[in-house]
């Protein structure tokens, strides 16, 4: 059982990842031809305006009901407190962004430690199983 829940949540953030290429070359798009905002003069802007539409993507998707895309195709939910959720949701993908510098520390504590992503267990939040509910 926790062999396959952790698979679940590895898929989960691969799936993650196509939505994200596909979410990044729809604004490349966007940002480049409509515009015109330059990918190899303005390289940092550029960077910036993808990482904000992906922070902005994360965050109205845990605010609103708690899952992503690939969340609901994998069957998962996010739990938050609903004191301060959008600080809350706004930390998280923070905390999201610093641990994929960090890898091994921040998503390895799934195959090591508890059950959740290190993230989860800093800001108190809990990815739970939709499937059991």
């Amino acid at each position: 059982m926790r062999t396959y829940y952790i698979l679940r949540l590895y898929g989960c953030f691969f799936y993650e990842l196509l939505i994200q290429i596909a979410l990044w070359f729809l604004i490349s798009f966007i940002t480049i031809y409509i515009f015109d905002i330059n990918s190899t003069d303005q390289h940092y802007l550029f960077q910036f305006i993808l990482w904000l539409t992906s922070g902005a993507y994360f965050i109205i998707s845990w605010y609103y009901g708690g899952q992503t895309l690939a969340m609901k195709a994998w069957k998962i939910k996010l739990e938050l407190s609903q004191k301060n959720k959008l600080f809350f949701c706004i930390l998280r993908y923070f905390l999201v962004c610093i641990g994929l510098i960090f890898f091994f520390i921040f998503y390895m504590n799934i195959l090591f430690g508890a059950k959740q992503y290190f993230h989860d267990l800093i800001i108190g939040s809990k990815i739970r199983d939709v499937q059991i509910s």
